[in-house]
């Protein structure tokens, strides 16, 4: 019996540190903010007298970077570059751009196959148009089903729990700092001048965050741009929970579940 106890004992032992490590990764998750910075920047010192394209698409750079537990996960963006997106575990890259592009080769490969089956397949012209008409009404049947849904005493009721929270989320997730500056040239007066003058209906609320000057007689956009904020799952998760246990809103989702059926 005294085994059989200690048997017990242990395992109580072992589950409670079990919850325990789960309640930690829980609030780790949860509470540790992901952090984010962005920046986009033209070059472009000289005034051109047409639009500079080349200029725009040589000298553009955009770079951001995502990264959660102090830099345990990181994800880079960078255009141009050899890798478009980069993500970082414990510092180790795992190569995220080879396997999306194994993806794309495969799903090319099926598509050119899909093709040449359809090659194969002889289908008349009034077959194709008959087809083509039921896409379409089956697409405006689904339409007005989903309009009338939302439209309806439940899902107006649904509509605006769900964007009241949607709106705290993204405020959420605003950046806590943001700024764009530099040179800016339309080679028009009268465009310059109306944009100087929006840039000054703007100045008394974003003084610190936008700072452009404007080149009145040629073309010329040397600008930066650069934010940077935080993101706690805490928000998201909280404004989420109750919607999945609202009634309106899950009676609107079980409607509108009924929309694949429709378009088959």
């Amino acid at each position: 019996m005294a085994v059989f106890l200690t048997i017990l004992k242990w395992l109580g032992i072992i589950l409670l540190v079990l919850l325990a490590l789960i309640l930690v990764i829980l609030l780790i998750v949860l509470l540790v903010p992901i952090k984010y910075n962005a920046r986009a920047a033209v070059e472009d010192p000289d005034r051109h007298e047409e639009f500079p394209v080349s200029v725009l698409r040589e000298n553009s750079e955009v770079t951001a970077r995502i990264s959660w537990l102090l830099g345990a996960v990181t994800v880079l963006v960078a255009f141009p570059g050899n890798e478009l997106i980069a993500v970082k575990v414990f510092g180790r890259d795992i190569r995220i751009m080879d396997r999306l592009r194994k993806e794309e080769t495969s799903e090319e490969e099926a598509e050119e196959e899909k093709e040449e089956e359809e090659e194969k397949e002889e289908t008349s012209l009034t077959q194709r148009v008959e087809t083509a008409v039921g896409k379409a009404e089956k697409i405006i049947n689904v339409v007005d089903y989903i309009h009338r849904v939302l439209t309806g005493s439940c899902g107006r009721r649904a509509f605006r729990k769900v964007s009241r929270r949607l709106l705290k989320i993204i405020d959420s997730m605003m950046p806590d700092h943001w700024k764009i500056s530099g040179n800016v040239g339309l080679n028009d007066p009268c465009l310059n001048g109306k944009m100087m003058g929006f840039n000054s209906i703007l100045m008394p609320f974003m003084d610190e965050h936008l700072g452009i000057n404007t080149e009145w007689d040629l073309y010329r956009c040397d600008m930066n741009a650069e934010m940077a904020g935080k993101i706690r799952l805490i928000t998201p998760v909280k404004e989420t929970v109750p919607l999945i246990f609202d009634k309106d809103c899950r009676k609107v989702l079980r409607k509108l579940k009924k929309v694949k059926s429709k378009l088959q």
